[in-house]
This record gives C-alpha cells, sequence and structure tokens, in this order.
C-alpha cells in the first residue's frame, strides 16, 4: 500500500472527482473469480478514501448531480463517501447547480423564486434545494452553494435570459441556504461566476455579504488566469481571505495550473496560512468511458500532460495472463485478462454478446489505476516546479509569444518555460503595491496560459479524436458531465434496478 497523501506537501491539492459509478461499482459484491488473483485486499482495495487500500489518498470531490440524494439510498449505494474517517480524509460537494441547468436534476424552474409564506405555495423547488442541501451537510466537510451558471441562459426550460436571471436566480438560492443550514455541520464555498472580468466583479459584489465560509471560482475565474489572479488581489484587499479558509477551482486538469495554483497558494498563505487551494477534475473517470486508460505522464520543458491511450479490448484475451504494462499500485496487480473479462460468444448480465470484452468492473478497475497515476503526475509536477525554481527565475517581461514550440528555447530540462516565468510574476504581483498595474503589463502572458483559450468540448471530440489519436488533451475529460460516463452511470442504475 502506498499513502499518495504524504507527498502533498503545501501543494494545491487535486480532489478526484469521483463518479457514482465507481462509487457504487466498489462496494458491490462480485463473484470470487473475478477478483484479479493480485488483489489480496479483494476489491475492497479500490476504495483509496480508506487507508488500508491499494494505495491511499485522502481528499476527494463528490458532487450532487451524480449522486443518490436520498441519504438512505446514498449511504447503501456509495459507501465510500461514507464510512471513510472523517478525521482522517477530506470530502468536498458540489451542489449540483450544473445538472440542474442541463435538465439531469428535475427542478421545477416555474417555481423557482416562490418562498414559504408566499400564496399558493407549492415547495416543489425547495424540496430539491432541501435535499441537496441535507446531502451536503451530511456527506462532506466542505460543500458549494447552489449557483445558477450563466450558460443556464441557452437552456429554455430555465426561463432565464440574461446574466442578470442567473445573478438573481442564485442570490435566491444562497439566501436559502443561509436560512436553512445546520450550523456545524459543512462549510461552505460561496461560488463566483461570470464570462469575462465585469461580469465577474458585478457578481462578485452582489454575493460577497454572505457569511459562508470559503470560495470557489467558476466562470472565467477558474479558467482565465488574468481574471483569476485579479478576483484573488481584489478578495484580499477587501479582506475576504483572513477568515476564509479554502477556495476551489472548479474542473481544473492541466497539469501547469496545478502548479500555478499550487504558486499562488504559498502567497497567499502569507496573508491566511491555513488558507487552502483545492482544483478537481474527472479525467481518471471519464476517460475510462470513453474508453482510455493511463499510460504514462510526460514531464518535459516542451510538454507536461497526461497520455490516454485507446484500452486493450479484444476477447481473444479472456484468460490472458500478460501482465498489464502501465505502472500504478493497480496496474502492478492486473492482467490483460483482468480488464478483457469477457471471451468469444461470452454473453453479458443482460444476455447479449456486446461489442466489448470488458465487464463494468473492468471499467472500475481502470479508473482505480488511472486515479493514482493522475494523483502521481500532479505531484511530480509540484515536486520538479520545486526544484527548478530554486535555479531559475526568469523574468517575466522575457517572455514572448511564439508559434508553437519554433522558436522557444528551453530554460529548464524539466519544467516548461511557463512555469518559471509564472512562478516570478505571481511573487511580483502579491507584493507589489499595484499588483493590477502588473497584472495589465503581463496581460499577454497570462491569456497564453490560460485555460479559455485551449480548453476543447465534447462537441468537438469526435472531429479531434475519432482516429484513435493518443495525445488527448487533458480538460476532454475534465467534467463528470460526459455522455460516455453519464451512459455508464445509467447502465449501472439499470443494472441494480
Amino acid at each position: 500500500m502506498q499513502n499518495l497523501s504524504e507527498h502533498n506537501r503545501d501543494y494545491a491539492i487535486f480532489l478526484p472527482a469521483i463518479s457514482q459509478f465507481y462509487a457504487s461499482m466498489i462496494r458491490k459484491e462480485h463473484p470470487p473469480e473475478r477478483i484479479p488473483e493480485g488483489f489480496e485486499k479483494g476489491q475492497e482495495g479500490l476504495d483509496f478514501l480508506k487507508p488500508d487500500g491499494y494505495f491511499h489518498y485522502n481528499r476527494a470531490l463528490y458532487s450532487a448531480g451524480h449522486a443518490k440524494i436520498d441519504l438512505e439510498k446514498s449511504v447503501a449505494h456509495e459507501p465510500m463517501v461514507w464510512t471513510r474517517d472523517r478525521d482522517q480524509t477530506l470530502l468536498v460537494s458540489d451542489s449540483g447547480g450544473f445538472q440542474i441547468g442541463k435538465g439531469v436534476i428535475k427542478f421545477d424552474w416555474a417555481r423557482f423564486f416562490e418562498k414559504k409564506g408566499d400564496r399558493g405555495y407549492k415547495g416543489t423547488a425547495d424540496r430539491v434545494r432541501e435535499g441537496i442541501l441535507r446531502w451536503q451537510e451530511h456527506v462532506s466537510e466542505w460543500s458549494m452553494v447552489m449557483d445558477i451558471p450563466t450558460w443556464a441562459t441557452t437552456r429554455p426550460e430555465t426561463g432565464l435570459k440574461t446574466f442578470d436571471d442567473c445573478l438573481k436566480a442564485t442570490l435566491h438560492n444562497n439566501d436559502f441556504y443561509v436560512e436553512n443550514r445546520t450550523e456545524g455541520m459543512t462549510k461552505f464555498l460561496n461560488v463566483i461566476q461570470g464570462g469575462n472580468w465585469d461580469e465577474s466583479q458585478r457578481w462578485y459584489d452582489a454575493v460577497k455579504h454572505y457569511p459562508f465560509e470559503g470560495w470557489a471560482m467558476g466562470g472565467q475565474n477558474m479558467c482565465n488566469m488574468e481574471v483569476a489572479l485579479k478576483r484573488l488581489i481584489v478578495l484580499r484587499d477587501d479582506g475576504m481571505l483572513e477568515d476564509r479558509d479554502w477556495i476551489h477551482f472548479l474542473g481544473t486538469s492541466k497539469l501547469e495550473w496545478a502548479c500555478m495554483l499550487t504558486l499562488i497558494q504559498r502567497q497567499l498563505r502569507k496573508i491566511n496560512p491555513r488558507l487552502t487551494i483545492s482544483f478537481d477534475c474527472a479525467s481518471p473517470f471519464v476517460a475510462v468511458a470513453n474508453g482510455r486508460t493511463y499510460s504514462a505522464p510526460v514531464h518535459t520543458p516542451e510538454k507536461w500532460g497526461y497520455v490516454m491511450t485507446f484500452t486493450f479490448d479484444d476477447r481473444r484475451f479472456k484468460g490472458s495472463k500478460i501482465p498489464f504494462p502501465f505502472q500504478s499500485e493497480i496496474g502492478k496487480r492486473l492482467t490483460i485478462g483482468d480488464i478483457c473479462h469477457y471471451g468469444p460468444g461470452d454473453l453479458n448480465k443482460i444476455g447479449k454478446e456486446g461489442a466489448t470484452s470488458w465487464d463494468s468492473f473492468s471499467y472500475a478497475l481502470l479508473m482505480a489505476h488511472n486515479t493514482y497515476q493522475h494523483i502521481r503526475a500532479v505531484q511530480t509536477a509540484n515536486n520538479l516546479t520545486d526544484i527548478e525554481t530554486q535555479i531559475y527565475q526568469p523574468h517575466p517581461h522575457d517572455w514572448r509569444k511564439t508559434k508553437g514550440r519554433a522558436g522557444q528555447k528551453a530554460i529548464s530540462e524539466w519544467v516548461p518555460n511557463n512555469i518559471l516565468y509564472f512562478a516570478t510574476l505571481v511573487e511580483e504581483i502579491f507584493s507589489s503595491d499595484n499588483p493590477f498595474s502588473v497584472i495589465e503589463d503581463n496581460s499577454a502572458f497570462l491569456q497564453s496560459i490560460s485555460l479559455s483559450n485551449n480548453r476543447k468540448t465534447n462537441a468537438v471530440f469526435d472531429e479531434l479524436f475519432g482516429d484513435g489519436a493518443a495525445d488527448v488533451d487533458e480538460d476532454t475529460f475534465a467534467s463528470l458531465d460526459n455522455d460516455q460516463m453519464e451512459a455508464l452511470e445509467r447502465a449501472n442504475e439499470g443494472e441494480e434496478g
């Protein structure tokens, strides 16, 4: 067993966004012959929140949008998040605002703004809010309030048409949380949205008075580095960090950003030593739902990232003892036959010969392997950054934009130039008497490292990767809200009845 938590040092914390499929799959009773021979702890060893698993990692995120909100059902079907040692682990919960906006969580939009005491009050919208609020209070130490992101205006069923509509809806939800929360159960993160700096500032001005214990960055606040740094400076200067101990960046998968958030956290801890920055992504789980496995992370000055390859899937491998080739505490216990469970002519659980040699447990095994590799890749990237920033401190004024990699000379043998420039710049920003000027003077550089410039969407996935290319951008699979992941969860729900 390897305790990966011990390698985190003072890094910003990566939170694996656990899929409901994984949380339920590892609690199922599988036939003894289905458990890999190398699994001395059985399937229970896949629970990485427990200290006696095949590997241990004591932090995670779980979303109400992918969980069973009924507390009794959630405890029964998702024990991974309920039976953990709360003194030794920490869980952040998302409120499922994305799924509400998307329509996955059924919500009575026509009665969104009604309140108890209103004439004709039905309470249908409040019952959804109440259920999610109570679930968050019972399952997690930190919870995001139920914001309504600005893209909800694109969903006709919401009735929301403008930025102001989304902000008004979020304020209504925030009021509900303040009035109905149970003190001492969980701490709440005040979510800030906005598609640009002006919208972000308007949103912040409207929500900053709420007595929540931390912050969560959505919209451009979590993917545009210029906006993110301005937001943090405003929070600092407004005294909104001194008693707020947690800041979460939603859906951030890039290795470079993992290290930049660590560098930011170290600056913020000069103001509040207790402050922690976290970030989540679902890539280890969603990649498998899309047929991909982490083979090995890449840490070179030209590229940092996770290599996700299409996985072995052939019925001829049934019973194969060929070792699984990719390294992790899970991978070293597997054979190719453990993944390719079905042979020619074998019928799956619904009595059909499917297109894949995998069964449901194959997906869980690969998700565990991917989670291990993702955590270690983040930790290794931070470790390399700590080493190389001690040696190299290039000034960001020396940065210049180039096309591709042409003309860029690597400063370090291990760390991309952007990280080294950022390490110098972030210290200058937070020590400056005029930090906004420093940010604006380096706007071109900050825009070049922003996720908003590089993020790929599912809409173009088939066009970009339909040919089986292995070099997938990390953010392709950053969110659980992926068609293949949702299909896998629905299939699992069908098996459970």
